[in-house]
């Protein structure tokens, strides 16, 4: 077994809990600041324990550096635990835990049990099937989860949720007991809970129209949502498993679940075959569809399959275009290729979801979407940026907008990428422990450029340990090459040249390199950046590195508190970086 750095063995007393953890940012109502759940962190201080402590690290061998804060416990051997009291009465419960790989890549299981004020629960299952993607050491664009010597890993962690039976009082003690007697590390990195809402019941939904899909007297569940197009479709509490992808094929239908907790859809084609992309996943192309209340999950468990030499996709949990005055809510997604992709779509809305442990992209709203907004959702452990916009193909995206959402522990790319497109915004977001960028914009993908017009736009934005130092591939540095990353991450390299980006009210925390790294290549250029009340607290190196980049930016109130090797990086003879007398008299018409 690999050697990992661990604090001295931590036994904390029984009167020394730790409540739930809190966020300075809720109060500025940046991030999921209404998010319905509590975070009980498995870290010093924040809990009672007799495991082992992993010791912050941001070096990738290290299992932890995949966790929150770069730290979590071990439960090694039998009766090992961890323990809180709690905050709120609470029968929802999701555990963020890392198991070990099975040498095929499949996973294994492990089992821990709960007890609250010492009385046994139940047993929670632990299943690594999901977690685990390898990259070559040589380097390998998208990973896959085929475990070898000679790759790294990453997305070493995923959630196990579970519907308790009654919920734990507040001011109860809650335990995790490792029950196995086999050795085998246990990893937990936190635990969330929440009181979950009363299931809805179908005489709750005042539409005229609606039906009630009855499990084992209407078919399937695919064939009755295509029988009742454009109708209120009502789906019970209870597990579901389809093996056909779900198509909305008529405008104004409404699919309606019982409550996140309650009614879960597993699509289960296997995941091995090259016909079954067409079998997950949810989509329309009409206008005024409603999604509300689900879980959607699958057997899927990594982003490609190779096929004769070439990648196959696996499946969005959500793809087409929604047409226009669409809306999805309470929804959660976990496992697919992405938990979103939406080509297409006018003044969509996306509210309180969860996009969650996907192996590319959280949602991505591409290919001339517009006028539509994702707000208030949980990102985490996803495999490509979290929250982006690509305008491919002829199609430019207008006024997408992510705000009020969080975002953790992405393992590729970003937590919020704008590629092309024109009056973007991402605001009043958090970002938390991205292994690679936290915040950026680029020119490698082809499609529309950034416009003329509207500016692109972040605002009232946190960011904790962002970016990343380079170094060898399984180490540092990104999982292409290793090369670094800033926490704000600029690069002008292929497609067209950068313009009329502005960041603003943002703030950096212990930045894991740069805090922003600027760049360009192939005589390809840089204009109308701006940096407006920039607050740096932190970071490895330059607070700005300009590595090789060409064209201009234009900065003022930019702060640098703790910054390893200067403020500034060596500024290029082909850029100028230009101080604005006076934030609110700006340069050129900036919003």
């Amino acid at each position: 077994m690999k050697k990992v750095r661990l604090l001295a063995l931590l036994t904390v007393s029984t009167g020394m809990f730790a409540q739930s953890v809190s966020y300075p940012d809720d109060a500025k109502q940046r991030g999921y600041y209404d998010r319905p759940y509590k975070r009980y962190e498995a870290e010093p201080g924040k809990c009672a324990a007799n495991g082992l402590f992993l010791s912050p690290a941001c070096t990738q061998t290290e299992l932890q550096s995949e966790a929150s804060n770069a730290a979590a416990i071990r439960l090694v051997h039998k009766g090992a635990y961890i323990q809180w009291k709690n905050d709120e009465a609470a029968d929802g419960m999701v555990v963020r835990f890392s198991i070990p790989d099975s040498p095929s890549g499949t996973g294994t299981k492990g089992y821990v049990s709960l007890y609250v004020n010492d009385a046994f629960i139940q047993r929670i299952t632990l299943d690594s099937y999901w977690a685990w993607q390898y990259a070559l050491l040589t380097g390998q664009t998208y990973p896959d989860n085929l475990p070898a010597e000679n790759k790294f890993a990453r997305m070493r962690f995923d959630d196990v949720r579970i519907k308790l039976p009654d919920q734990i009082p507040c001011g109860a003690t809650f335990k995790l007991v490792k029950e196995d007697a086999d050795d085998v590390p246990y990893t937990i990195d936190y635990v969330e809970l929440e009181p979950v809402p009363p299931a809805r019941s179908f005489a709750s939904i005042p539409d005229v129209g609606k039906v009630e899909y009855h499990a084992g007297k209407a078919g399937s569940l695919e064939a009755f949502i295509a029988a009742n197009g454009g109708k209120t479709i009502y789906i019970p509490p209870g597990k579901y498993t389809v093996n056909e992808r779900i198509v909305l094929s008529e405008p104004g239908t409404k699919l309606i679940g019982a409550g996140m907790w309650y009614t879960e859809i597993y699509f289960s084609a296997p995941p091995d075959r090259e016909d079954t992309f067409a079998k997950r996943g949810i989509q329309s192309d009409r206008s005024d569809i409603v999604i509300d209340g689900l879980y959607i999950t699958t057997a899927n468990n990594r982003r490609y399959y190779v096929f004769n030499g070439r990648n196959g996709q696996a499946g969005k949990g959500l793809m087409g275009s929604f047409g226009s005055n669409s809306v999805i809510k309470n929804v959660w997604i976990e496992h697919f290729e992405c938990g979103g992709w939406i080509d297409g779509a006018d003044n969509l809305a996306v509210r309180h979801c969860r996009f969650r442990n996907q192996y590319a992209d959280g949602i991505n709203l591409s290919l001339g979407s517009r006028n539509s907004v994702v707000e208030h959702c949980s990102f985490r452990n996803n495999g490509d940026d979290d929250m982006a916009s690509w305008s491919r193909g002829q199609s430019m995206c207008e006024n997408v907008t992510f705000q009020y959402n969080t975002a953790e522990n992405n393992w590729r790319a970003s937590s919020v990428g704008f590629f092309g497109g024109k009056g973007h915004k991402a605001l009043n977001l958090v970002i938390l422990d991205p292994m690679e960028a936290a915040l950026r914009v680029t020119t490698d993908f082809p499609g529309r450029e950034f416009s003329d017009g509207d500016f692109i736009v972040y605002d009232g934005i946190s960011v904790y340990r962002g970016g990343g130092r380079p170094g060898p591939l399984g180490f540092y540095g990104d999982i292409i090459n290793g090369a670094a990353s800033g926490a704000i991450h600029i690069t002008s390299y292929l497609q067209y040249d950068i313009r009329n980006i502005k960041f603003s009210n943002i703030d950096l925390y212990h930045s894991k390199y740069d805090a922003i790294f600027i760049d360009s290549r192939n005589e390809k250029t840089i204009a109308s950046l701006y940096f407006e009340n920039i607050h740096i607290y932190g970071a490895a190196r330059h607070g700005i590195s300009f590595n090789d980049a060409a064209g201009e930016a234009f900065y003022c109130n930019v702060v640098f508190d703790r910054v390893g090797a200067g403020s500034l990086g060596s500024i290029p003879g082909r850029f100028t970086f230009t101080l604005m007398e006076d934030c609110r008299k700006e340069k050129t018409d900036v919003p």
